[in-house]
């Protein structure tokens, strides 16, 4: 969702529930990889409508999740490229698969840091290579 499908939503949101006297006040700041919302209200607010605007802006900030996927240049199977991959989550084991949906392939940005700086891989000179190189871009799917 976009920040102009965002703000379309919300003011179809005010049309059906109109705020009255009381005040539903929204910060919404955009950063790199990320969106953050505030929001602050009176005790006499409308549940209703703050509960739909709640809804919206949970959606909106979790449409601007990137996810990456970790090409291993050179690796090829039958199945097609090898990827970074991990059963459950980063901390556990880590190993090169083709794609598979049941397992975990995709990444944001804070967990390629935390792999980057694990200490299983700090220094390893092929890895930093891998990451600086391998890492695509996954579209919305």
């Amino acid at each position: 969702m976009t920040t102009e499908e965002l703000i379309s939503a919300m003011n179809k949101v005010d049309d059906e529930i109109p705020a009255g006297e009381h005040k539903i006040k929204i910060d919404v700041g955009e950063a790199y990889d990320h969106r953050d919302f505030k929001i602050s209200f009176d005790k006499e607010a409308d549940l209703q409508k703050l509960k739909k605007l709640q809804q919206l802006l949970c959606e909106w900030q979790a449409s601007s999740v990137r996810l990456y996927r970790v090409r291993i240049s050179g690796l090829n199977s039958d199945n097609g490229p090898q990827y970074l991959t991990c059963k459950y989550d980063i901390h556990g084991r880590v190993f090169a698969c083709a794609l598979n949906h049941s397992l975990k392939q995709k990444f944001t940005r804070d967990e390629l840091d935390q792999l980057c700086n694990d200490l299983r891989f700090k220094g390893v000179g092929w890895f930093e290579a891998l990451m600086r190189s391998g890492v695509e871009e996954v579209a919305n799917e």
